[in-house]
Formats: structure tokens, C-alpha cells, sequence
């Protein structure tokens, strides 16, 4: 398993241009949250997040993750672009609190765990806010969570909790030591050439859990600002 903020800010390289693209700023997943639909990566940006482009890759563009880059085919101009635009970020499912159906707070998400092989996301890792971490100076007692919810659980997600099955949780620190991956004829555990591709024909998709917190079907309001559609960089 790849953790998302192992691939955040790694840079990207097109292998057939040998250009650099830039840098993964953020990772776009699929509403049903079970897999990774693609990447927006940064070029030239300050340090503030100000200036610079961004581009949008689709995950079926990825061709291996190294240790020091992710290499893609030539990005080409396609005709999902907007879609894949509009659909959550990693940074809206990151911070959301979640509780079991019987009542017992598990934490904050504070990662993504991936299959490096597929693209599929495993779990949602827990970590603690700030706010529990205060807790925890006066209350050192207080039992703590250590683990991830399985994604392909039944989840109520809401704009700040989520309620998951007791029997979502898996205890534990998962295995995320980060390998490289490449692809490779055998079909282990490297990252496959055709990319990380959607279902097969005929799965039937899980029903939408994440949209975007500016989308504005949540509503825009002073505080929280209907985002701008990113401007994808050319050839």
C-alpha cells in the first residue's frame, strides 16, 4: 500500500516528452471513493500556493511510481478533463471525523492508503486532530485508535463526520513502506502499463459518498467560497 501524502509533491515526469510536468498537488478520487481517478500537478507555483499552472492527469495516464518521480505517458488533451475537474480531493476527504454505528469516535482520516498495483484505495488511516491530542495531555488514559476503515465499507458520510460498522475498522498500523513500483509482464504487485484504469465492464458502481466542499451543491456561502475551475495547462 502507498500512503496519499507519500505521492504528494513528487514530481512528474512525461516519459515519452522528457519534460518535467511538475509536481502532484493533489489526488482526485472517484465519488464512490474506491478509487483514484487521477492527479493535479503544479508547475511554478510559489511557496503560498500562488502563481504557476496546474495540469490534470488522469490516472490512466500513469505508467510507474519511482522513488524519486511518477512517470506518465504523453498527456494529451482528453475529453474527461472537466469531469475528472470536478470530481473530490484528497484534501476533502482528509479531516472528516468518523464513528462507529455503536457510538465509539475513532478519529480524524489524516490519509489515503492505495494499492500501488491498481489504484484502488484501501482504507481511510486515522489520526488524531488537534484537538484529541490536547485531550490526550489531561486525559493520558484515554484509549487510542491506531488503524484504518476499510473504503469498500458501508460509510454515512456527511460534510464533517462519518459513521462506519463496527466491523470497518482494522486495527493496527497498515504496511505502507513505500517500494517502488514499475510495470512489469508478470503482473505482481508493480504498477500495471496500462495505468490505473477504472472497473472492469460490467461492475456495478458503489452509489456517490464524496463531493467537493466547495461544490456548490453544498451550498456557497461567505465562509465558504464556490472554487473556480481549474485552468489546465497546454501543449
Amino acid at each position: 500500500m502507498i500512503r496519499g501524502t507519500q505521492l504528494i509533491g513528487r514530481t512528474v515526469v512525461d516519459m515519452e516528452a522528457a519534460t518535467r510536468v511538475g509536481k502532484i498537488k493533489e489526488i482526485i478520487i472517484r465519488r464512490d471513493g474506491e478509487r483514484v481517478a487521477g492527479f493535479v500537478a503544479s508547475h511554478g507555483e510559489t511557496m503560498v500556493g500562488t502563481g504557476g499552472s496546474r495540469r490534470i492527469i488522469a490516472a490512466s495516464g500513469l505508467y510507474a511510481i519511482g522513488p524519486d518521480a511518477i512517470t506518465v505517458r504523453s498527456i494529451k488533451e482528453e475529453k474527461d478533463i472537466e469531469e475528472l475537474d470536478q470530481l473530490p480531493r484528497m484534501s476533502d476527504v482528509v479531516g472528516h471525523k468518523m464513528v462507529t454505528r455503536s457510538g465509539r469516535l475513532l478519529g480524524t482520516i489524516d490519509d489515503l492508503l492505495i494499492n500501488g498495483a491498481d489504484g484502488k484505495i484501501v482504507g481511510f488511516a486515522i489520526g488524531e486532530s488537534m484537538r484529541s491530542k490536547l485531550e490526550n495531555i489531561f486525559q493520558p488514559d484515554r484509549s487510542k485508535v491506531h488503524g484504518y476503515v476499510r473504503a469498500d465499507a458501508d460509510l454515512q458520510v456527511g460534510n464533517d463526520l462519518i459513521v462506519v460498522p463496527d466491523d470497518a475498522l482494522i486495527e493496527g498500523e497498515p504496511d505502507t513502506r513505500e517500494t517502488e513500483t514499475k510495470p512489469t509482464a508478470s503482473g505482481n504487485d508493480g504498477v500495471a502499463s496500462t495505468g490505473w484504469t477504472s472497473p472492469a465492464t460490467g461492475e456495478a458502481p458503489r452509489r456517490s459518498i464524496w463531493t467537493r466542499r466547495t461544490d456548490p451543491l453544498r451550498g456557497a456561502t461567505p465562509e465558504r467560497p464556490v472554487d473556480r475551475p481549474i485552468e489546465t495547462a497546454r501543449h
